[in-house]
């Protein structure tokens, strides 16, 4: 039987899950890059996993006797799955003795040249590093970035519509610095860690919203779930000063370039910026709420995570709370809402967002 074969048999085994619950049946915690990655693991390696969606990989490398796992990961929803699926302690690599890593490759292309940065940086010599997507979501540019700090590359059969790479990463000292976005009719100068959600644009959804900013209340309490770059939340802090304002993503990215947004523009801010899964873990309510929601994890569409939010709000919410969401029109979160809460009114429109205030 063929090593893909075998390594699909032994997941099916593991009996992984996504991470939130999935709601589309047809959503599994790995894929054949994954099934592809896990053959050409090693026993007694000391490993890197780069982007390892739920864990899959972590938990293959456990069965092969790996003798280490380190993880370079931007999702806390990923570390939790990780963490979940294979009932082992996370490790994130920070300069470590290693021998071998692996790369599920990532939608941003900046993420993953920061990533791979981020370990040539902790090298002394080169390491054999393999690089694997489906074959729709790799493009030139991904193997452009390989090329550039890598040697020997090696281009495998693709398999079951998964790419796979072999090189050698050659260490490096470079680092990337945060791109510094002007938003002019706000004042603000943004900074955008590489991988960031529009990292070197406005989110235009993002944008039809502050454009109706005077409809939302002055009050003392704000939390920007999936704050992103810290935007809404910084053009909050220019019309209602006084407000504490708390931030949620589950970016690493994200939280980073909130972090030296504020530290920008703002450093006087009230503000708490916290790395997690929204408000899953948040005891106190707000007064009002700001949501942007993503539909993408990983390169999966889905509306999982925003429903996810939608449910940690209504526990964070008091009587007078209110919700404020932007959302892509066609995803129709009115129904989602309307599950949930009793009053969902539409504040604002255009041909492709759509925003709601909900309140319990």
């Amino acid at each position: 039987m063929s090593t893909d074969l075998l390594s699909f048999a032994s997941f099916d085994a593991l009996n992984l899950q996504r991470y939130p619950a999935k709601h589309a049946k047809d959503l599994q915690a790995w894929d054949a890059a994954d099934s592809y990655l896990a053959g050409f693991l090693e026993k007694d390696a000391a490993l890197v996993l780069l982007n390892d969606g739920f864990g899959a990989l972590h938990a293959m490398a456990i069965q092969c006797g790996v003798a280490a796992v380190f993880h370079i990961n931007d999702s806390w929803c990923s570390r939790h799955a990780i963490e979940h699926n294979t009932r082992a302690d996370w490790i994130d690599y920070v300069d470590q003795s290693v021998t071998c890593a692996m790369v599920k490759l990532p939608k941003s292309l900046s993420m993953l040249e920061a990533q791979l940065l981020q370990l040539a940086n902790g090298l002394v010599a080169p390491i054999t590093i393999y690089f694997s997507g489906m074959q729709k979501h790799v493009s030139n540019g991904h193997l452009a970035l390989i090329k550039k700090y890598c040697d020997d590359v090696e281009y495998l059969p693709t398999v079951r519509k998964a790419r796979m790479y072999r090189a050698c990463l050659r260490p490096s000292k470079e680092k990337l610095l945060p791109y510094s976005q002007q938003v002019s009719e706000l004042g603000l100068v943004l900074q955008n860690v590489a991988g960031v959600f529009a990292e070197q644009k406005i989110d235009i959804g993002s944008r039809f919203f502050i454009e109706h900013f005077s409809q939302l209340p002055s009050v003392k309490t704000v939390a920007d779930v999936g704050c992103g770059n810290g935007l809404l939340s910084l053009a909050y802090h220019r019309r209602h000063p006084d407000a504490a304002l708390y931030l949620y993503d589950e970016s690493k990215a994200a939280i980073e370039s909130a972090r030296l947004s504020f530290e920008r523009n703002c450093p006087q801010a009230v503000v708490q910026i916290v790395h997690g899964d929204g408000l899953a873990n948040v005891t106190q309510s707000f007064d009002l709420i700001l949501i942007n929601p993503p539909f993408h994890q990983q390169n999966t569409i889905t509306t999982d995570i925003a429903v996810s939010m939608f449910t940690q709000a209504k526990r964070c919410m008091h009587a007078d709370t209110e919700l404020w969401v932007v959302a892509n029109r066609h995803l129709d979160y009115q129904a989602d809402l309307k599950k949930q809460f009793r009053r969902v009114s539409v504040m604002a429109q255009n041909a492709k967002f759509v925003i709601l205030k909900v309140m319990r």
